[in-house]
């Protein structure tokens, strides 16, 4: 068992009734271990704390720089120091040669003060953590240029940091994703704060999502943790997502599970097969499964 979250009640869990049934119900299937976590250590309730790593200011100095090798170099440097072996600021998602676009979405967060709002939420989880084992994870925004990034389609690259950060969990850093195509606000940093934070969380207790059973585990975690609403418009064709969730819980195949989160829509232009889902039916129906556990456990 570890702390879910806190709020006005503490609600522990491992597995809710719900997961543990569909998993009962495949006999072959493989439960999710009690496996280490990244430090070496049975899964136990961990207190850990997070801080704040500032790095706008550094970036917007560097998008300022002509977009030469001299500005490449000095992405470089302040990536890896001049050692160039380790990650020493997790500014990986940053576009380095960013242009105009990438400059005033830098110069909008600085503009609403968003290492500050992401400052109060870490403060405020702080507060929940607790446990024996005592670790720091420096939190910094990091901007992913999907707009003029030749590297970042939306889906695989949010895939990615949503389910597949373990070179970030091994280093103590977490990175809250924005995006150039996005409009910013004090409520979206906050929110989109609280959610990587919530995810490193689970990360340190269940380890790297293998299934897609693991994956929405996770999903369905952070959003309870953060309060997210459902919305019924969002979700369109409720009876469809769940039929190909429970036929494919246990799916460990990218290309599935990708276009179960993202729907058809947004993996088409990689060529990967269609099933039917609309644009961000998984993520949808995480939001209503979260909502409908959490109004299970408040009765």
């Amino acid at each position: 068992m570890f702390v879910y979250w806190d709020k006005k009640k503490i609600i522990e869990h491992q597995l809710t009734a719900h997961a543990a049934e569909q998993l009962a119900r495949k006999p072959n299937a493989r439960r999710h271990s009690s496996k280490p976590n990244v430090s070496g250590k049975h899964n136990k309730v961990t207190e850990m704390k997070f801080e704040l790593l500032k790095v706008l200011d550094k970036i917007l100095d560097l998008y300022k720089l002509p977009r030469n090798k001299e500005r490449f170099d000095k992405y470089l440097y302040l990536l890896q120091g001049a050692n160039k072996v380790e990650m020493i600021l997790p500014i990986a998602a940053f576009n380095p040669m960013g242009k105009e676009l990438a400059l005033n979405k830098v110069e909008a967060l600085l503009a609403l003060d968003a290492e500050a709002l992401v400052g109060k939420c870490l403060k405020q989880i702080n507060l929940e953590l607790r446990g024996s084992d005592e670790r720091v994870f420096k939190v910094a925004i990091n901007l992913i240029d999907d707009v003029e990034g030749s590297w970042s389609n939306y889906a695989v690259t949010d895939y990615k940091n949503k389910f597949e950060f373990d070179g970030l969990i091994k280093r103590n850093f977490c990175t809250p994703i924005f995006w150039t195509s996005e409009s910013v606000s004090e409520e979206k940093i906050t929110q989109r704060t609280k959610e990587y934070l919530y995810r490193t969380i689970y990360w340190i207790h269940k380890g790297r999502p293998e299934r897609l059973f693991d994956c929405f585990e996770q999903e369905v975690y952070v959003n309870m943790a953060c309060e997210n609403q459902f919305i019924k418009s969002e979700l369109l064709d409720i009876e469809l997502i769940e039929h190909y969730y429970h036929q494919h819980l246990n799916s460990t195949d990218y290309n599935l599970n990708l276009n179960f989160f993202y729907g058809d829509e947004e993996t088409k232009e990689l060529n990967f097969p269609s099933y039917g889902i609309p644009k961000n039916g998984g993520f949808n129906f995480v939001k209503y499964i979260a909502d409908k556990r959490r109004k299970e456990a408040s009765h």
